[in-house]
């Protein structure tokens, strides 16, 4: 992987963030804070690149699944000074519960696969992430703000993120940083250890954690993503590097099968003229 002069990086993502900020003619960013290392990664940038003044945080909890996620989200707030009355709680149980409820009595949730255990914690997972974003760009339009996103490149390769959900940003001060590489940029900026120690999750469901989903931890991603897009190499280049034949496959497998995020929407062809 790659040796990050982490001093370097983190003034290069700084000024990425002031100077967008600025181009934009706004001050202000908005971000949703999980209680995980990529939202506590992104607001200790914009902190340090705009001012706690000019940051909003919203933290949106589904009812009692994520309070741990919640108390860490307030001690980072602490800790970096962020104003207090710029922080918005918000538990968005009712909204997706009404949501839910609505689906059922139209019968839109009918389908081939609806015993499916799995599918249930995923759509409302992907509902639970595209109501978190309403409610931020709603938030980012009444402060004349900008929506800061939290995603990673691992995640954008891999395709882990919601369409239209947790994806949905105007700017991504992370996108260029692999995961294993936000650790020591969070570590460097003072994130607090318990952020740092724990589990990645996307919270869609309780007990949920990313590289459980996988079925590959991120550093073994981290190793493969890095060698297919950065350094060109093939699938048998990679296994002579020391990977494991089956973790390469699992994990071009899975970017392959999600590859298609990335071009959405697709394009019709420009209409033919007489």
């Amino acid at each position: 992987m790659r040796k990050l002069n982490l001093d370097k990086t983190i003034d290069l993502l700084v000024a990425f963030i002031r100077e967008t900020v600025s181009s934009t003619g706004l001050s202000r960013v908005v971000l949703n804070l999980s209680g995980g290392i990529d939202s506590a990664t992104s607001l200790s940038l914009a902190v340090k690149a705009l001012s706690p003044q000019d940051v909003f945080v919203l933290m949106q909890p589904h009812g009692d699944w994520h309070q741990e996620a919640v108390k860490r989200s307030w001690a980072l707030l602490e800790h970096l000074q962020v104003p207090t009355e710029h922080v918005s709680e918000i538990n968005i149980s009712p909204i997706v519960e009404a949501f839910t409820s609505s689906i059922a009595s139209h019968n839109l949730e009918t389908t081939p696969d609806e015993s499916d255990k799995n599918l249930a914690e995923l759509r409302l997972g992907n509902i639970m992430a595209r109501i978190r974003m309403v409610f931020l760009f709603d938030r980012a339009k009444t402060l004349n703000a900008l929506v800061l996103g939290t995603e990673n490149k691992t995640e954008h390769y891999l395709g882990y993120y919601t369409r239209f959900g947790d994806e949905a940003s105007d700017i991504e001060p992370l996108r260029s940083l692999y995961k294993t590489e936000v650790y020591p940029i969070a570590r460097h900026l003072g994130v607090p250890t318990d952020t740092l120690e724990v589990a990645p999750t996307a919270g869609l469901w309780p007990g949920q954690t990313d590289e459980g989903e996988f079925g590959f931890t991120y550093e073994e991603a981290d190793q493969v993503l890095h060698g297919l897009f950065d350094l060109h190499l093939s699938a048998e280049e990679l296994e002579d590097r020391g990977l494991s034949r089956e973790i390469v496959a699992k994990i071009t497998n899975w970017v392959e099968r999600m590859e298609f995020k990335h071009h959405l929407p697709y394009q019709p062809p420009e209409p033919v003229e007489m």
